[in-house]
């Protein structure tokens, strides 16, 4: 699963037409950051420091309050946007429970704006963003997604997923950079954006370029070969246990964490498409090392 497919992107704004990573830099970035979630026509673009900003300056132009979903309870993770939802549910046993949970509270409580990550933070289950839009339309609320370790590894598509705001990065898909918010403009017409580095801002939209043109399959199949070595390295490792925040989810990017016996915080290992099967193997070293520490302790 190494080898890397040509570069090619297919424009979602321009039916047909392909755009390859060295063409990003000739054209505005702004409108490659679009096409890159598959936004709306119309919709703007607004650049921001980071995920957290991105998501403070929806949640500060939203005419009402907002609702977070938490995946990160007892897990020490990094939350959403940085507390800035009003009110937060909390992830429940299995993802139906948390979408019942979730079509609960705004049905009780009505919001403006829903707040959810693209993917859970420490064990990788990607969220059912269809699903999640249609819970908040049907109580009026808009959705916003910090898709921040989503889209460098699955498709986003605003038009089809129903998606009203999305939050992504340049550290995620260029190694660096700004945020960015897509979305609904009549929310973020009064909104400030940072003014971002020409260049860094380029190197973002280049990021865009170059992963949509790796294609989606194949990191999906890359990542996916990398979990299965991560399994089987597991097998071998007594007191391991791969953790899992919903059975019901089957769908799975390049984050993990490992429980191990004695220990207690669980052994966090990630990849993606920049990945290869030496980096897994020098985190599989470390969680060894870890293993073996706790059996003589």
């Amino acid at each position: 699963m190494e080898d890397r497919p040509a570069s090619a992107t297919s424009s979602h704004l321009s039916p047909g037409k392909e755009t390859c990573p060295a063409m990003a830099s000739t054209r505005d970035p702004h409108t490659v950051l679009a096409e890159f979630v598959h936004a709306r026509s119309g919709d703007a673009v607004v650049l921001a420091s980071d995920a957290d900003d991105a998501v403070r300056k929806v949640v500060g132009a939203a005419p009402g309050q907002s609702v977070l979903l938490d995946l990160t309870a007892g897990l020490g993770d990094r939350r959403t946007g940085d507390h800035a939802g009003d009110r937060l549910v909390a992830a429940q046993v299995d993802l139906t429970t948390t979408l019942a949970a979730l079509d609960r509270e705004l049905s009780v409580r009505p919001a403006a704006l829903l707040i959810v990550p693209g993917v859970a933070p420490s064990t990788g289950e990607v969220l059912p963003l269809s699903k999640l839009a249609a819970v908040a339309h049907r109580h009026g609320a808009r959705l916003l997604v910090d898709a921040s370790e989503l889209a460098a590894r699955r498709v986003i598509n605003m038009t089809s997923h129903g998606i009203d705001y999305v939050v992504f990065t340049g550290r995620q898909l260029a190694g660096h950079g700004p945020a960015a918010v897509v979305g609904r403009p009549d929310w973020l017409r009064d909104v400030i954006g940072v003014d971002a580095e020409p260049s860094a801002l380029n190197g973002f939209a280049q990021g865009c370029s170059e992963v949509a043109g790796m294609g989606f399959e194949w990191i999906g199949l890359h990542e996916q070969a990398l979990s299965d070595t991560l399994d089987e390295a597991l097998q071998r490792l007594p007191g391991t246990r791969r953790l899992r925040l919903w059975a019901d989810v089957a769908d799975r990017v390049g984050i993990a964490s490992v429980a191990v016996a004695g220990r207690e915080a669980p052994f966090a290992l990630r990849w993606g498409f920049e990945t290869g099967r030496y980096d897994v193997a020098q985190q599989l070293d470390s969680l060894a090392d870890v293993v073996f520490e706790q059996e003589k302790s």
